[in-house]
C-alpha cells in the first residue's frame, strides 16, 4: 500500500503549474470619459487571437472613445508564458499602475492581473485567465 502511494506523488510534480499558460485576456474598463464604457468587459482567446491593438480608430480590435488615446495607440502580444502591451508612439503615452501611481512605459510584459492608463482618461485593467489542460 505504501508502495502505491508513493508513486502517486512521484507522478505529480509539476505538471498543473508547467501547462499552465494564459488562455484568455479580459478587459475591463475602470476609467473613460464616456460613461456606458465603465465597467464594460471584454474577452479575447489567446488560442486564437495573437495581437490585440487598442486605439481610437475603428480599425482596432479594442476602439477606445478618448481624445487622449491615438488611433492607433497599443498592442498586446502574448511572448511565450507571458503578454507584452507596447506603445505605439502614441501622443499621450501608455501607463502601468505601479503601487498607487501610473508609470510611463514603451513596453511592459505581465503575466498577471495589471491596470493601465491610455492617454489621461481611460484606465483599463488586464486581467489573464489560466485554465489548466488536462
Amino acid at each position: 500500500m505504501e508502495h502505491t502511494e508513493e508513486t502517486r506523488r512521484m507522478e505529480l510534480p509539476n505538471t498543473e503549474t508547467m501547462r499552465r499558460s494564459p488562455s484568455k485576456l479580459e478587459l475591463t474598463f475602470i476609467e473613460s470619459p464616456r460613461d456606458f464604457m465603465k465597467d464594460f468587459k471584454v474577452v479575447f482567446d489567446l488560442s486564437i487571437i495573437r495581437e490585440i491593438t487598442l486605439g481610437r480608430s475603428p480599425e482596432n480590435m479594442v476602439i477606445i472613445p478618448d481624445p487622449t488615446v491615438s488611433r492607433k495607440h497599443a498592442v498586446i502580444t502574448m511572448v511565450g508564458n507571458e503578454l507584452l502591451i507596447k506603445d505605439l508612439n502614441s501622443t499621450n503615452g501608455t501607463y502601468v499602475l505601479d503601487g498607487d501611481t501610473f508609470k510611463k512605459v514603451s513596453e511592459y510584459r505581465f503575466s498577471g492581473d495589471v491596470v493601465i492608463r491610455l492617454g489621461y482618461y481611460t484606465v483599463i485593467k488586464l486581467s489573464i485567465i489560466t485554465e489548466e489542460k488536462q
